[in-house]
């Protein structure tokens, strides 16, 4: 959404009503159209009113956005003593009708990304734009164009933070993007939605909860993503699971953050009915705690070779098949380093940690302590070094002063 696209027309407002009507009574196939344009009156309000019911919405696709964008300058440009509300009202109406009415779906998000981007320009309210928002989501979603608004989800705290709606309104929107992400297959986009949700919604909407526990199956389920902690580290979340709001979801989120492999199998077998029924996948989810627990042995031997057979202890798989596990969490983000194959060690040169807590401050600490000390131990061999390179550089000097006389 940007002003790149904004189309504005020119031409007095009455004659822009007057070509519209035109437009408008042609469409609906008036016998009169003269006597239909006269009876608008020149009227922006009774142009829009005859362009709803599905009748600009079926313009053909390559005047859609043209007609619309006229409409917008009409209604824009509309006297009125309660501009900034009635040009919301009739954002609201354009939108509804568009998106109910509209055959051309890459057509009618042209337009409401226009209309978008114009509510911006005039000043309208913010509450206009999240309406424009809204019905881009049931075009697109209809149209299966979901894909075209992946991009906003990571945008949408800021997005929702400009238009200043209620958090009742927010909920509403959020939770419409996300049911419309889940029908269209998007489920790591429906899982960013749900975190946006429980970020700007908080903890007390009567949905919160179950908003936090699908998150945290979802999380469970997808190997794709692999951020505990930006789930986890939510004030909204962290409220719900203190005050036991989120229940068996609540200890798979707990699992998740603290458990190696080993401790994991054990909470999934004595938990298995609940997750079952929370919709957890087992295998996904011991595949993601593998993935996790590689990372966390990563994180305690950075710099330092791990043997193969240290990983698949810690994992429970075969030493044949660590190699692959460890390019999955590179592939992952969770860690970087080099594999060295003949040797059959991984040496990590960064790892992810699933949170940062006291034990991750008190370790970063030992180690910052330990290369302060290198370091230390390390500056009378340089001083050293670079005495020894000022002293050959004087001599040199000296050389290249001699002179030999025949």
């Amino acid at each position: 959404m940007s002003g790149q696209n904004i189309i504005f027309v020119d031409g007095e407002s009455s004659s822009q009503i007057e070509e519209l009507a035109r437009y408008i009574g042609g469409l609906k196939e008036e016998s009169n159209v003269d006597s239909f344009v006269s009876g608008l009156g020149g009227s922006a309000e009774a142009v829009l009113k005859a362009s709803l019911g599905g009748v600009l919405a079926k313009a053909p696709e390559d005047k859609l956005e043209a007609v619309y964008n006229q409409l917008f300058a009409v209604v824009a440009g509309a006297e009125d003593a309660s501009r900034s509300a009635a040009l919301g009202a009739a954002t609201k109406a354009i939108v509804d009708d568009l998106s109910a009415n509209s055959e051309s779906g890459v057509g009618a998000l042209r337009v409401l990304n226009n209309l978008y981007n114009l509510l911006a320009v005039v000043g309208a309210e913010g509450k206009a734009r999240s309406d424009v928002f809204e019905g881009m989501v049931s075009v697109a979603a209809r149209a299966q164009l979901l894909g075209t608004l992946v991009p906003l989800v990571s945008r949408l705290p800021s997005m929702l933070g400009e238009w200043g709606v209620a958090a009742e309104d927010k909920a509403r929107i959020l939770l419409a993007l996300r049911t419309a992400l889940d029908a269209a297959a998007l489920s790591n986009e429906a899982y960013e939605a749900e975190v946006v949700f429980l970020e700007v919604v908080g903890a007390e909407h009567e949905r919160s909860a179950e908003v936090a526990s699908s998150a945290i199956v979802r999380f469970a389920n997808l190997l794709a993503i692999c951020d505990i902690d930006a789930l986890a580290s939510l004030a909204s979340v962290q409220e719900l699971n203190k005050r036991g709001a989120l229940g068996d979801a609540g200890a798979v989120l707990n699992a998740l953050l603290s458990s190696d492999f080993g401790q994991w199998a054990q909470f999934a077998a004595d938990k298995a009915g609940a997750l079952k029924a929370l919709g957890v996948d087992a295998e996904r989810a011991a595949d993601k705690v593998r993935l996790l627990t590689v990372a966390s042995v990563a994180a305690e031997n950075l710099g330092q070779d791990v043997p193969f057979g240290v990983i698949a202890k810690a994992i429970g798989i075969d030493e044949d098949d660590v190699e692959l596990w460890i390019i999955d969490v590179i592939r992952a983000g969770l860690i970087q380093g080099k594999m060295n194959q003949v040797a059959r060690t991984v040496l990590p040169t960064r790892s992810t940690y699933r949170t940062f807590g006291a034990d991750q401050w008190e370790l970063l600490a030992e180690r910052l302590s330990q290369w302060k000390k290198s370091l230390e131990e390390l500056q009378p061999v340089v001083n050293n070094a670079k005495l020894i390179a000022q002293q050959q550089a004087m001599q040199m000097a000296g050389q290249s002063r001699v002179t030999i006389k025949e």
